[in-house]
C-alpha cells in the first residue's frame, strides 16, 4: 500500500490524494520510458538576451542586476526556461515545479507567474518572455 485514509475521511481528500497517486504513477512511467540519449545535463548559465539565469549560483540577473527571487519563484523560471517555446499546463508545471505530491489549487502556478512577470518583464501587463496561451498554460519566450 503506498497510501491510506482513516475513517471518517471526505471525498475531497480521497480525491486528492488518488488524483496525487496517478500523478505520480504518471511521472514515474514518463522517467522510466525516457531513453539515456534524451537525458541532457543543463549548462551552467541561460543566457536571453540581456536575462541570464546561473545555474550554479542559482541566481538571475536583468541587465548585470541581480533579481531577488524566492526559491520557487527560481525554480518555475528555470523549468519555463528549460522548455522554452513549448506550451506547458499549469498541471504539468505544477508536477514538476511543486512536486507530484501536492495538494493544492493549480492557480498558484498564476500567482507565482505573475510574481515573476513583475520581477522580469519591462511591462508585466504586456508580457514578451512568459506568455499566456489561452486555454492551455504558459510558454516562454525567453
Amino acid at each position: 500500500a503506498d497510501d491510506y485514509l482513516t475513517k471518517p475521511f471526505s471525498m475531497r481528500e480521497l480525491l486528492a490524494r488518488v488524483k496525487a497517486m496517478l500523478r505520480r504513477v504518471r511521472l514515474m512511467r514518463e522517467e522510466f520510458s525516457q531513453t539515456a540519449s534524451e537525458v541532457s545535463v543543463p549548462s551552467q548559465l541561460i543566457t536571453f538576451g540581456n536575462l541570464v539565469i546561473d545555474i550554479t549560483r542559482r541566481e538571475v540577473r536583468l541587465n548585470d542586476q541581480v533579481i531577488p527571487l524566492k526559491p520557487k519563484e527560481y525554480e518555475l523560471l528555470l523549468f519555463l526556461a528549460q522548455h522554452r517555446g513549448q506550451v506547458l499546463s499549469r498541471e504539468f508545471i505544477l508536477e514538476r515545479v511543486w512536486g507530484w505530491d501536492y495538494i493544492g489549487d493549480s492557480r498558484t502556478v498564476d500567482v507565482h507567474v505573475r510574481w515573476l512577470r513583475e520581477k522580469i518583464e519591462e511591462q508585466p501587463a504586456q508580457p514578451m518572455r512568459i506568455v499566456t496561451v489561452r486555454g492551455a498554460g504558459y510558454r516562454f519566450e525567453g
